[in-house]
């Protein structure tokens, strides 16, 4: 079991992540968001934020080659695919802070020596065949009513199944936390 301290650059480092079906949805209510957001804003210059213990459980063919649009960045591209058990609320929000900021940037500016697309590219998605194929790094498993809802709303992607939405608990608080983010 590895235990050392990583920087969310690291943790994104050839990896994709899916929050298992088994676990529950995104929870985090406004209390928590704003704990969280009190937290990166009381950063000094220089300092990190630490999000705590993540708990991660390496996915195995049977279960990856399951997912179609992401088959060809784990075996191609060498990306290790790993199951969220523990830390989820804490990545989401993490994540979901970062498409804000992603919202917020003009083509061509940078952040961080790095480009807008360099960073959707490093934590939001990859794709292939002009951008027609996408893989998302982060999200949730395909069947879950959170997967398509992360995608449209908090990404702003179109969806290439053409489903209806579904209104839960869960998507509520993903479209929450997005709000939150967006107006702070």
């Amino acid at each position: 079991m590895q235990s050392q301290l990583k920087s969310l650059s690291k943790i994104f480092s050839e990896t994709i992540f899916r929050i298992p079906d088994y676990q529950r949805g995104y929870s985090w209510e406004l209390r928590h968001l704003k704990d969280f957001w009190n937290d990166v804003e009381q950063l000094s210059l220089g300092k990190n934020h630490y999000t705590g213990v993540l708990t991660l459980e390496p996915v195995g063919e049977g279960d990856y080659s399951k997912w179609e649009d992401d088959v060809w960045i784990i075996e191609s591209k060498q990306y290790q695919p790993l199951y969220i058990v523990d830390g989820q609320q804490r990545l989401t929000t993490a994540i979901i802070l970062l498409q804000s900021v992603l919202d917020q940037m003009k083509e061509g500016e940078e952040l961080n020596y790095f480009t807008k697309q360099d960073i959707r590219r490093k934590y939001i998605f990859e794709s292939k065949d002009q951008g027609i194929s996408r893989s998302y790094i982060f999200g949730y498993e395909k069947d879950n009513p959170s997967s398509e809802f992360l995608k449209q709303k908090i990404f702003g992607e179109q969806s290439t199944l053409h489903s209806i939405l579904e209104d839960t608990v869960y998507t509520r608080n993903l479209g929450a936390a997005k709000e939150f983010f967006a107006s702070s």
